[in-house]
Parts: C-alpha cells; structure tokens; sequence
C-alpha cells in the first residue's frame, strides 16, 4: 500500500469520534500497553477526560488523523507550561508536547507514522511561532514509538521514572523548530 502524505489531515476531534478512539485504546495492542484506560480505565471516565479537551476545559488540543476520508488515528499537543511540575525538568520549557497514535491496523507499520509526525509538527505545533521545541515521553518499552520519533527528527535527551503525575520510566526526546524541515 502506497500511501501518500497528501491525503493525511487532522481534525479537530469531536464527541462522535470518542467511540472509536476508546476502541482503538483499550482494544487494539500495541495501544493497550501504553495509553492508560487499557489499565481499568472506564469509559465514562475515557469521555469526561476527552469532552474537557474538546470543550477547552483542558489545555490539550485533540485531533483525529484522517487518511483520505477514513479515520486511522489520534494526536494531541499540549504546552507543558500548562501543567504544573513541568518547569523541573529543563527540556520541557518553551516546548510543546505530543502524542499519537495510529489506531486503524490497516495503516500501522507502513511507514505512516513518522509522515503523520513531521505533517503535524510543520501544520500545528510549529505554527506556534512561541514554540520553540517539541517534546514527547514515550514509555521506554514502547520501541516502536521511540524509532518513529527519531526518525523525525526527535532526539533522546534522559530517561525519568515519572513526568507530572505519569509514574511510569519514559524517555524525553525533543526536536527544535529548526530541525523541522
């Protein structure tokens, strides 16, 4: 399958969307070991935290990654400085945080991934003239995630054994606006 960056886009995610995206996270591995309502999460929970995003109660900023028509995914941004405990760790300052994930098994492992990333750092979160870095915390388990990022560009700066109220081992890996081409 050929599949051509062109046809990616994101949208802003809604409430019909929630269904989907709770069946991607619980029900689909590799996302099930690494977004936290796999761990006992319940779905009334799931789309109290998701209707805050969409409603700009929390500062996270959700999208939908569409190919063509069809959705396949999910990504947020957020800026660290909004969550406090952030401004103990260096590389989170000044920078915008993300995550992804792409959800429908037809589009996974095909290269995808690192496009969706280097569409969505260009479109939205550099957009942001504010913006200077771009970081990401993905498990250290997670070695699809973490080669995805660096092929974007992302470079590991340290492992921590918690960011903000996440007590899990995650890797930082940061990329500047300039490395963004």
């Amino acid at each position: 399958m050929g599949l051509d960056i062109g046809n990616v886009s994101f949208r802003r995610l809604r409430r019909e969307h929630l269904p989907q995206l709770y069946e991607w996270i619980t029900k689909e591995p590799p996302a099930t070991r690494f977004w936290g309502y796999a761990q006992g999460g319940t779905y009334g929970q799931f789309v109290q935290e998701f209707t805050d995003s969409i409603k700009g109660k929390d500062p996270t900023r959700p999208y939908i990654i569409y190919y063509e028509e069809t959705p396949i995914g999910y990504i947020q941004t957020y800026q660290w400085s909004d969550y406090p405990g952030c401004e103990k760790y260096e590389e989170l300052q000044k920078a915008a945080g993300l995550d992804v994930l792409i959800g429908a098994k037809s589009y996974r492992n095909k290269g995808l991934g690192t496009k969706v990333l280097h569409k969505f750092l260009k479109e939205i979160i550099f957009a942001d003239s504010k913006i200077l870095f771009c970081v990401t915390d993905p498990d250290i388990r997670n070695t699809v995630a973490i080669r995805a990022y660096e092929k974007t560009g992302f470079q590991k700066t340290r492992q921590v054994d918690e960011v903000l109220d996440e007590p899990r081992p995650v890797m930082l890996m940061r990329v500047g606006r300039k490395e963004v081409k």
